[in-house]
């Protein structure tokens, strides 16, 4: 505390007339003054301890089209980035305690000689997640990235956004990620938004995939990178050998209804993707359907229950997010099983038509599945994805089912047992 109290931001506010006389908007000058307001709090609220875990310090200034502008580097802005990498240090020897901070710089550029300020701060304090957006010097930040991945072991999420690397910088940056995963100290997400302008290299995108499957949770996003079929094959071929990837974010490419049917079918064989994420991408409904058929397929219980049952996907035009809605993998699949069992039945809730060949042995961990099934969350959703693909008409009976709700297990159980018992009694 007495440290703290010690402090002084002595800087001198930054007069708006500055940014005017270098030739900069109106706007850019409000910006400024908000920008640097915004920074002057955070720097307090590290040094008394009331900071949030998240700090995000950005330019948010966007031209006539909508894109983001940068704040440009100025001298004048040097004791600014010296107190807050001092502000750092102080929280996470003060304050920490067991806590960590994620660190946002958005839009501002970025030359060496800030990045130096701040290296000793971000390889030293109490960092989990940093993010790079729109900083420019690409090979200085490459540089810089390396070396704080290097010594400071806190930092398991790292991310860019519209930073042009070349394949060397790429390279660079994941050999430091490989060391830090083969010393066991994991990266778990990575990501490089807007990093590529009209796709990927096939060799770039075949090592930053290669990246990421060393950590036991892992997630990587490539967003807004113009990835299209090339990139595709290349994608479908990697999740196709099940790697230990657990999240991709692949939106607003260009990915058409060819290349979902692609990735799909990669999800035949993947049980570790949790979620497949294809916002703004121009996927029709050839596309979606190929994802669908691919998680629920409602030809047979047998084909029902191999199909993918981890993998939820977002961000088709029509949301099929409903299916693997459930964090254990298991529940997917049965919820599954027992909508089948429901619905295609015309007079009951489990069409035992469906059940014939069912070694007898089995019939005892399908009555307690049946009795679990009264723990899940009631899905709608999945019941108009099912008469879908089996163009169906929704009726009473399928509005029933919905909302059975911990009735349903009840339910299941009675008809198991008078399908099977009914029977003896008139043999």
């Amino acid at each position: 505390m007495k440290s703290a109290l010690q402090w002084a931001y002595t800087t001198e506010r930054i007069p708006r007339g500055h940014w005017l006389q270098k030739g900069c908007s109106e706007e850019y000058a409000n910006e400024m003054e908000q920008m640097l307001s915004s920074f002057k709090q955070i720097i307090q609220s590290l040094r008394v301890g009331t900071v949030s875990d998240r700090i995000i310090i950005d330019f948010d200034l966007q031209d006539e089209d909508g894109n983001y502008l940068r704040a440009n580097h100025d001298e004048l802005l040097l004791p600014y980035w010296e107190e807050f990498t001092a502000a750092l240090k102080h929280w996470s020897d003060h304050y920490a305690d067991d806590k960590y901070l994620e660190v946002l710089l958005q839009d501002i550029e970025l030359p060496k000689v800030v990045l130096d300020i701040l290296r000793p701060a971000f390889e030293q304090s109490r960092l989990d997640s940093v993010f790079f957006r729109e900083s420019g010097h690409s090979r200085d930040m490459t540089d810089f990235v390396n070396k704080v991945l290097h010594a400071n072991h806190f930092i398991t999420d790292v991310g860019f956004g519209a930073i042009m690397f070349d394949q060397e910088d790429i390279k660079s940056i994941c050999s430091a990620i490989k060391a830090r995963n083969f010393g066991g100290q994991f990266i778990k997400r990575l990501e490089l938004a807007e990093c590529f302008e009209d796709g990927i290299e096939s060799q770039t995108l075949t090592m930053i995939l290669e990246t990421v499957v060393a950590a036991t949770s892992n997630n990587l996003v490539l967003s807004q990178n113009g990835m299209s079929s090339r990139e595709a094959g290349i994608i479908a071929e990697f999740l196709s050998v099940n790697p230990n990837i657990s999240s991709l974010n692949v939106s607003d490419n260009r990915f058409d209804d060819a290349d979902a049917a692609l990735l799909a079918n990669a999800l035949s064989n993947n049980a570790n993707l949790r979620d497949l994420t294809l916002n703004d991408n121009p996927i029709k409904e050839n596309g979606r359907l190929a994802f669908l058929r691919t998680i629920f397929d409602v030809s047979s219980l047998d084909l029902s229950a191999s199909s993918n049952y981890t993998c939820q996907v977002y961000g088709l035009e029509q949301d099929i997010s409903a299916l693997n809605f459930h964090e254990q993998s298991f529940s997917n699949k049965w919820e599954k099983i027992f909508t089948m069992l429901a619905l295609s039945s015309d007079d009951s809730f489990v069409n035992t038509s469906l059940l014939e060949g069912v070694p007898a042995q089995l019939i005892p961990v399908l009555l307690n599945e049946a009795d679990y099934v009264a723990d899940e969350d009631d899905n709608p959703e999945l019941t108009d994805l099912y008469l879908e693909l089996t163009n169906a008409k929704r009726c009473q009976k399928h509005d029933a089912w919905d909302n059975l709700g911990v009735t349903k297990s009840l339910n299941c159980v009675y008809e198991l047992m008078r399908c099977w018992a009914v029977p003896l009694i008139f043999a």
